[in-house]
Formats: C-alpha cells, sequence, structure tokens
C-alpha cells in the first residue's frame, strides 16, 4: 500500500527545508516546534527513509530529503495555483500587486508610483512588502503578479529582466584592521566570520560571503534572518558582511566602516513575474520597469 501523504505534510517538509531549522519552520507554520517534529518523523516514518539530519545546528536534507522537497514545492504551488483559478480571481481585472522585500522598498514605492501616473488607463498597481523567504512562491502561485527581487533565487517558473546591478561593498567592525582602507580585494578578508542567512540554498550562500566567483575562505557566524540581526552580528559578534551599496540608507551603521571591495559580483535587482502569465496588467508594468531602467542607465 502507497503511503498516505497528504498536502500538509509536503507544507511541513518544505517549511523545514527552508527556514533550516525545525523551530523556525513551527513558528512559520504556526504549530509548537514538538508537534511539527512528530509530524516529520511520521512522514519519515511512512515513507521509511530519514529526510533530515539533525544537530546542534538546525536540520539538513538527506538526499531523499532533498529530492521531496522538490516535489513538495511543486505540489504546494500546484495546490495554490488550484485555489486561486477555483475562486474566480481574474488577473486581466484586478489591481497587480507588486511587492519586494523591505530592504528595496523606495525603488519599489517609486516604480509603482510611476507606473499608476502614466498608465491612468490601467488598472492602478498596489505596492506590498513581503518575506523574502516566500517572495517567489506567491508569484508562481498566483498571489503576487510581479515581485523585484535580488538573485541568486531560484527562478523556475518564471521570468525576470534586469533592473538594476548594485556594486557591493563591505561592512567591518571599526576596530578591524582594513577598516580604515578605501578599497580591499576580497581575498584580503579570507578566513572571516561571516554571518548566514537561515535557509539559504548553496548558491545564496556562496554569494552572501563573496565565494560566488572564485573560491575563498571563511567562517560561519550567527545565522540571522534580517538586516538588523545581519548588522548586528557584524558590530557585536567580530564578523564581517557584504551588503549592496544602494540598501545603506536602510542600515544603522554605527559602529561599523564601509569599504569598497574588489573582486565582489554586483546584487541584481530583477523583476520577476510567472512564465505562464497572460495578465496585459502585468505585461504593461514589466514594460514599464523596462524603460525605467534604461532612463536610469541612461
Amino acid at each position: 500500500m502507497e503511503p498516505e501523504i497528504e498536502l500538509r505534510h509536503f507544507r511541513y517538509v518544505l517549511a523545514v527545508a527552508e527556514e533550516g531549522t525545525f523551530t523556525g519552520a513551527a513558528v512559520r507554520l504556526g504549530m509548537t516546534q514538538p508537534a511539527l517534529s512528530r509530524a516529520i518523523r511520521a512522514v519519515e516514518t511512512m515513507l521509511g527513509t530519514q529526510l533530515f539530519v539533525r544537530d546542534r545546528h538546525g536540520a539538513t536534507l538527506t538526499d531523499a530529503g532533498r529530492a521531496l522537497r522538490d516535489d513538495a514545492r511543486a505540489v504546494d504551488d500546484a495546490a495554490r495555483a488550484a485555489v486561486s483559478r477555483a475562486t474566480g480571481r481574474r488577473r486581466d481585472t484586478r489591481r497587480p500587486r507588486v511587492t519586494a522585500r523591505a530592504c528595496d522598498i523606495d525603488t519599489l514605492e517609486t516604480l509603482v508610483g510611476s507606473y499608476n501616473a502614466t498608465h491612468r488607463d490601467r488598472a492602478p498597481a498596489r505596492a506590498a512588502v513581503v518575506d523574502g523567504r516566500v517572495q517567489v512562491e506567491e508569484v508562481r502561485t498566483g498571489m503576487t503578479d510581479v515581485t523585484l527581487v535580488r538573485s541568486p533565487m531560484d527562478f523556475g517558473g518564471l521570468d525576470s529582466d534586469l533592473f538594476r546591478a548594485d556594486p557591493r561593498v563591505a561592512l567591518l567592525p571599526e576596530a578591524h584592521p582594513l577598516a580604515s582602507r578605501r578599497v580591499i580585494e576580497r581575498a584580503e578578508l579570507d578566513g572571516e566570520t561571516i554571518p548566514t542567512w537561515s535557509g539559504d540554498t548553496p548558491a545564496q550562500t556562496a554569494y552572501w560571503t563573496g565565494s560566488d566567483l572564485a573560491p575563498h575562505a571563511w567562517k560561519p557566524g550567527p545565522s540571522v534572518t534580517d538586516a538588523a540581526q545581519y548588522v548586528a552580528g557584524i558590530r557585536l559578534g567580530g564578523a564581517i558582511g557584504f551588503v549592496p551599496e544602494s540598501l545603506l540608507p536602510e542600515l544603522v551603521l554605527r559602529g561599523i566602516s564601509v569599504v569598497q571591495v574588489a573582486g565582489l559580483s554586483a546584487s541584481e535587482l530583477r523583476v520577476v513575474w510567472a512564465a505562464s502569465a497572460t495578465s496585459l496588467e502585468i505585461a504593461s508594468f514589466v514594460r514599464h520597469a523596462t524603460r525605467r531602467r534604461r532612463c536610469l542607465s541612461s
């Protein structure tokens, strides 16, 4: 007899995989950590295989877990899309919803404002701030029409267009030996401690540690979930970090020096929408973003 895996089980596995800890996943799901742990154990028993390796650092996917995570995402996306279609949400008549993470709120507000001012014949777009952990999934499932997202990101089932590439800089504690330099090489920071973002993929970790263009040694610092924690880990924990230069006004940098870095990849801010989208409103907004990008770069 085939194991009776339910939709909620897929969502449990997906939450733990993306959060990296049972505690974080339980908060996201609105349940207790022991209840979630029991549920995952039950799924593993049904499947006859271990999905996660548990240790003091969190939960790491096994090979079987990675396979189920990918299928769980597809199942969850399909279920949400089905609900969206069944409830009669017509994408061609409602106001397009455009989202971004809080750190990109200025760009979001400017882009949506300029679109509404120049497209009065169209339904006005709505701007909203969204949790980066669910940002692209909301586009895949139809909850969001367009989002502004920074790569690297899983763009499966999505189309995207580069809006802006921002240079990245290093954040160093003021007492750091290199804090007074104007420019440093990425290799000069080899072996430093760097905060890690909870639930990041290997590609995202390589990006945030400045190791995506070339391999560099680094030590994992505190696991963080927002920009305030990231900066605190640098100021108080003796770590360093790399951030887009355009986001500096959003950060509290007391006790931290900003230094330019050679050999560091740029931060790409992309306009993203569902590959299957047929809405004229979405197409109109994407064209507007493309025109704005050209005006800003000329």
